[in-house]
């Protein structure tokens, strides 16, 4: 292991204890209750809003930021495109429009599972036409890829308005629909961690040993079948994992932006390219950011009513125009 490699691991290592440590506080970021709770330091009024509120909602935010960093280095691996990542290719926004359907025509109530099993079917069905429309001579073309999600996120998004004002009769469902979509971890329990959890551990468990195959779809398709890699199906494969992943968490904490893409890429600059290091390194960095990106949301004043979804897309956008810009140049040259 090179020394960049091993500066990059104590430094995330670091950074998740100090984000956890902060994430797990009672009242501010000096008090860690976790240690306190477990030397039986709280009382039972503090014991409910650690356990049954605080936590929940910790595994939900690093759950939740692993599973969309792993969804979006499989992607950009898959598609052979720095740019690809589940907001930008449409898996998010048909992810929020199952999830939608499923609020507004009241079958959430029916199960736990619904909503979830709903964002899957939707993830599936926008990234397949992504999928399809971006393909062209055995490879995924930049702007081929960036105008069919654009334009499949733009249709989704009209449906998934539409959906929205079904239920405008309705104020609790139309509300709870809105604020979903832009993103949050309020009211999470421990139903909520442990369906996020589960999307995280079956849908990164079966990407972890297609890590050489990751690597090898970064070429061209007929060099990796050289190899022997049936680049067609392990695609699939992969890109349904990648589904999985967006679904399990955008059914839980609403519509967050630019996980996936930003991720991925501070990752290579920390451990490098190869994905046996790359996949950890993108979990540990979703993870920090999204419980970042959720201390934020608690320590602004609750009349700001700040939302987790602008958070991630404040941090994101930037660099989302940056990497853009560079795309662009290395294009041109």
């Amino acid at each position: 292991m090179t020394a960049r490699r091993v500066v990059g691991w104590l430094a995330l290592t670091l950074v998740v204890l100090a984000v956890l440590y902060l994430g797990c506080s009672y009242e501010g970021p000096g008090i860690a209750s976790l240690f306190v709770w477990c030397t039986g330091g709280l009382d039972e009024v503090e014991g409910y809003v650690f356990t049954g509120l605080r936590l929940p909602r910790l595994l939900v935010a690093a759950c939740g930021g692993a599973s969309l960093a792993l969804a979006g280095a499989v992607m950009q691996a898959t598609f052979r495109n720095p740019l690809a990542s589940p907001d930008l290719v449409g898996t998010a926004a048909g992810a929020a429009l199952g999830g939608a359907c499923a609020i507004v025509l009241q079958i959430a109530s029916l199960g736990l599972v619904v909503v979830p099993a709903a964002s899957l079917l939707g993830a599936l069905v926008v990234t397949g036409l992504v999928f399809v429309l971006a393909r062209a001579h055995g490879r995924f073309a930049t702007a081929t890829l960036l105008l069919a999600g654009i334009a499949l996120n733009t249709l989704v998004g009209a449906l998934t308005s539409f959906v929205v004002t079904l239920s405008f009769d309705n104020y609790t469902a139309s509300s709870n629909v809105l604020f979903w979509l832009m993103g949050g971890l309020e009211s999470r329990t421990w139903e909520h961690a442990v369906i996020t959890a589960a999307g995280l551990v079956v849908f990164g468990l079966a990407v972890v040993p297609r890590r050489r195959e990751l690597d090898l779809l970064t070429l061209h398709d007929d060099t990796a079948h050289s190899l022997g890699v049936d680049a067609p199906r392990v695609r699939r494969w992969l890109v349904l994992c990648a589904c999985g992943l967006t679904a399990a968490t955008v059914s839980n904490t609403g519509g967050i932006a630019f996980v996936g893409l930003v991720v991925p890429h501070l990752a290579r600059l920390l451990v490098g390219p190869a994905h046996r290091v790359l996949l950890p390194a993108a979990a540990l960095l979703g993870a920090i950011l999204m419980v970042g990106s959720d201390l934020v949301c608690r320590l602004t004043p609750p009349t700001w009513n700040l939302r987790l979804g602008v958070v991630t897309a404040f941090f994101g956008a930037p660099y989302f125009l940056f990497l853009l810009a560079r795309n662009r140049r290395l294009e041109d040259s």
